[in-house]
């Protein structure tokens, strides 16, 4: 090669002599090709000026030089370089030569009184065969290359080892406007499921692409691609349209609100004109803008960050739900959570399976939930498989679950019947004013006394009556309600107390199932009230949840809960949680409910009021708005115990 084919600058030779070299090389003869960029070059020549830019590109070609003098080393332009290597060279060659070069640019060789961040990224093409067209190899060096880029900066990745993958993408590409048109993309729903109530929280819409020959390709696969070409746009619209028919359907036929995850992309938030655009199809449609939870990944907050940010905050405004996906992929999102109430944060599918592997990962998540519950935003796992992941999360405050433990995500045409269940159809609950009568407040239900002296009196409030229990012997002076109340096998039972002797192991409920019982004492040895689930068989014996004693001559407002799915039991004290108890049996076929007392100790002397029986688990907080409502009834004869609330 000619000397006057070298650049001005660094002496390397030029793209043209590239060509030129290409160009007379054998056909079907062995090359390796490396394309170089310079990480954050535009910060030096910004911070620094372009005289120190030049520097830094003088220092780099002598790093080059060093690390591959068997190369041919060409300057493309800017901070762009590529390395020729001819003839038979290992794989492994090639490696050790790029991480010399990426560890003395990163080292700075040369140029360390920059203080910038500079490393490289390097995209290898090993074992080419020549062919005469020159971009062709060149596009798949800048292919690897820019992957390097996409996976952190100063590091290299062989073309080779992403063909597969690289050729699937340009195949998708050429397919996406047919495959649209055709019907190729399908919806799914996978359910989102309330750790706390094991019941249907959202409906996360997952897109599958049913592809020509039979193969199936999961979003993952191609959303990617579509948020790089554009065509994200395209696809969103008729996705969004089929879930405003989803939800219409669902409106007509069950007469309640639903509420779907919809993931939308930064390319629409840096649209101006996106979040009245789909503001106004949900209103054409009927769909109210809390019905759909717009989620946004995390990998989004990079670019464009602060317009996105105004258009999050416009949807916010107008009723949507926002969620950020893939929390644990980067963290990228994490400097934006005080921008913005989102509603809940999802974690990264990858992410939670390696950390609930160790100690210190499983510390790392609950840190992450508390932070998530401190900022008011719901906390939802993704990905989740097994019972035991399922249970830790609940009991450290995780707010929803989904994942193959529940279901994976499900064809419309299948998915309600699967969620029909779990779907709340309002506030399914019995209660017991004891105003005079032992009927409940809906007239379905009624009890009757076992013994005698139990007297009717003034309640918590006005709205209240009282049962005033004498206290007595062994399922002695009791109230049996009928079983059918808890004909499900999760519940809730809220209720005030006020006792006026503590007796040991004393029941204010008893509750018979076929094969076991439930109970609880609010005065038990150690100083403590005890929620306890048996069941005859189970060599464990009893399963408590224990917390802290009931206090005396004192109204105290006592919730226990029992989730059948994920065999938690939980109490609460003043609305807050006091105890709980993984691995609970479920105890099939309630046969009998006793207030005031049980077979086996002493029964109940004090006062029992507003006692509540509701279908399904409430969470703590729906159980916190219980206590709370009941203050503000006339006659309200407690007193609030909020020295744990938060006042802001």
């Amino acid at each position: 090669m000619k000397e006057e084919t070298r650049d001005d600058l660094t002496g390397l030779y030029t793209r043209r002599e590239l060509y030129t070299l290409y160009q007379g090389m054998p056909v079907g003869s062995f090359v390796h090709f490396m394309f170089m960029d310079i990480d954050n070059f535009k910060n030096v020549n910004d911070v620094y000026g372009h005289n120190e830019g030049d520097m830094l590109l003088k220092a780099v070609a002598l790093i080059l030089d060093k690390c591959a003098s068997d190369a041919h080393i060409f300057r493309l332009g800017g901070d762009e370089f590529v390395l020729l290597f001819q003839g038979e060279q290992t794989r492994e060659y090639l490696c050790s030569v790029a991480d010399k070069i990426i560890r003395r640019i990163t080292k700075k060789e040369g140029f360390s009184h920059i203080s910038a961040a500079v490393s490289a990224s390097i995209g290898i093409l090993y074992h080419e065969t020549v062919n005469g067209i020159l971009e062709d190899v060149l596009l798949k060096c800048d292919i690897a290359m820019y992957s390097a880029k996409n996976h952190g900066k100063g590091r290299y990745v062989i073309f080779n080892d992403i063909a597969e993958q690289v050729f699937s993408e340009i195949e998708m590409q050429k397919r996406q406007d047919a495959a649209l048109e055709n019907g190729e993309f399908e919806i799914r729903y996978l359910p989102v499921i309330s750790a706390q109530t094991s019941k249907l929280k959202l409906s996360q819409i997952k897109l599958y692409w049913n592809m020509p020959g039979g193969i199936t390709r999961e979003q993952e696969d191609f959303l990617p691609l579509f948020e790089k070409n554009g065509f994200i746009r395209q696809l969103f619209k008729w996705v969004l349209q089929n879930a405003l028919e989803h939800l219409q359907k669902y409106h007509s036929t069950t007469g309640l609100k639903g509420k779907i995850g919809l993931r939308i992309s930064r390319l629409q938030l840096l649209d101006g004109e996106f979040p009245q655009i789909i503001a106004a199809l949900s209103e054409k449609s009927g769909v109210e803008p809390s019905e759909l939870d717009l989620e946004i990944d995390e990998n989004s907050f990079d670019r464009g960050s602060d317009t996105m940010m105004t258009a999050l905050r416009d949807l916010k405004e107008m009723g949507f739900g926002i969620s950020i996906i893939g929390v644990g992929s980067t963290f990228k999102s994490m400097v934006y959570w005080d921008k913005l109430r989102y509603d809940s944060i999802i974690f990264d599918p990858e992410y939670l399976h390696n950390a609930l592997e160790s100690s210190r990962g499983r510390q790392i998540i609950k840190t992450l939930l508390s932070m998530g519950r401190e900022l008011k935003m719901s906390i939802i796992a993704e990905g989740i498989s097994t019972k035991e992941d399922a249970q830790f999360l609940s009991g450290c405050g995780c707010n929803a679950i989904s994942g193959y433990y529940y279901s994976p995500p499900l064809p419309l045409s299948s998915y309600y019947e699967y969620v029909k269940d779990k779907i709340t159809q309002g506030n399914e609950k019995v209660e017991f004013p004891f105003l005079n009568t032992l009927t409940s407040a809906d007239g379905k239900h009624t009890g009757h006394i076992i013994g005698q002296n139990i007297a009717f009196c003034r309640g918590i409030s006005n709205k209240w009556g009282s049962l005033l229990f004498p206290g007595g012997g062994f399922r002695e002076n009791v109230v049996e309600l009928p079983a059918s109340i808890l004909a499900e096998s999760s519940y809730t039972i809220c209720m005030w107390l006020k006792p006026l002797k503590q007796i040991s192991w004393t029941s204010i409920f008893y509750v018979r199932y076929q094969g076991g019982f439930c109970t609880f004492s609010p005065f038990v040895v150690g100083g403590y009230s005890i929620f306890r689930i048996s069941e005859d068989t189970d060599i464990n014996g009893f399963h408590d949840a224990l917390a802290r004693q009931i206090p005396q001559d004192t109204w105290t407002f006592v919730c226990v809960t029992y989730d059948h799915f994920t065999e938690m039991e939980k109490s609460y004290i003043n609305g807050r949680k006091a105890g709980f108890r993984a691995d609970t049996p479920s105890l099939p076929a309630c046969r009998q409910i006793l207030l005031g007392g049980d077979p086996f100790q002493p029964s109940f002397e004090g006062y029992l009021s507003g006692i509540t029986f509701y279908e399904g688990v409430k969470s703590e907080d729906e159980i916190q708005e219980i206590y709370q409502h009941f203050f503000e009834e006339p006659g309200f004869c407690g007193s609030m115990e909020d020295f744990w609330m938060d006042n802001n």
